[in-house]
């Protein structure tokens, strides 16, 4: 909602969507060799073309109403919405914020270790990660941090969000017992994150800039083809590391001055190459919610 009182103060029109691929919408896109065309119409207003939208704000992947629908034609219709909608987006000619690669579209909630690879070849530190269903290892693991003088280790499953901090005997027996079952995922410990997010062309940091990560930070979203992603850092015994990455980051962690800069990048790079069409353009600030 910023971020739409922004750009309607700036005398931009925007309409805030749920779905363009669904009731009230109307959806029409013309693909071929040589063109590719669409319109949208809401009630009794003239269709806006896909050429007249200049720029899309996407928040999420625009879900189908569950209602009504049978769970296999609800997952069928879920999912060929979700693929013409990438596909739409790829193909508007203005900034859209973010056209999400596909890998990221369709998980938008990866691992920490689904980064790590890209993360370290940014320059960006990642904490060593051990993830076995043997317990010589993971007990091998719990030693060697001891010996560093860190007390336990962080076990956090790979599907989840949850950490656990592993240190007594009962712990590594209840931990061993999982591994008779499935590989656990062990890193080390960290203090408090501390929230940086990349919108646009700035590098907002929540509190005082870490300004050593700005350009590792710009190199790893221009690399993952992401104009608006979170980053959160920690403080660990190994310095500090990047213990998480959002490719839908939440305003919530950031304060009022950080959350203002952060609209503030996403108008500028939704806006700086459409001035000339200002006023007399109809413009889709798209929130799919």
């Amino acid at each position: 909602m910023s971020v739409r009182i922004a750009l309607e103060s700036c005398n931009y029109p925007t309409r805030l969507i749920a779905n363009p691929l669904v009731q009230p919408s109307h959806f029409a896109w013309l693909l071929n060799n040589e063109q590719s065309t669409s319109q949208l119409i809401w009630d009794e207003q003239p269709p806006l073309l896909g050429d007249h939208i200049t720029g899309v704000f996407v928040r999420s992947a625009a879900w189908i109403d569950p209602t009504g629908w049978q769970s296999d034609d609800l997952a069928y219709m879920q999912a060929e919405t979700q693929a013409a909608l990438l596909a739409w987006l790829w193909s508007l000619p203005c900034p859209v914020v973010n056209r999400y690669p596909s890998a990221i579209w369709y998980r938008p909630k990866a691992p920490l270790l689904n980064w790590q690879r890209l993360l370290r070849s940014c320059g960006l530190p990642t904490l060593e990660t051990l993830v076995t269903n043997v317990e010589g290892e993971a007990a091998a693991f719990g030693k060697r941090l001891a010996v560093e003088g860190i007390a336990g280790a962080v076990y956090g499953p790979i599907t989840s969000d949850l950490r656990y901090l592993v240190t007594d005997h009962d712990d590594w027996s209840g931990l061993a017992a999982m591994q008779q079952r499935t590989p656990v995922c062990l890193t080390y410990p960290h203090g408090a994150a501390k929230f940086v997010c990349l919108a646009g062309e700035q590098v907002v940091w929540d509190g005082e800039p870490q300004s050593e990560f700005t350009l590792a930070l710009q190199r790893f979203a221009s690399a993952a083809g992401l104009d608006f992603v979170e980053f959160a850092l920690a403080s660990t015994s190994q310095g500090t590391s990047v213990i998480a990455v959002e490719p839908y980051p939440y305003f919530e962690h950031f304060g009022d001055a950080a959350r203002q800069k952060i609209v503030e990048g996403i108008v500028q790079f939704l806006t700086k190459k459409f001035d000339h069409r200002r006023i007399p353009a109809q413009s889709l600030q798209g929130g799919f919610l």
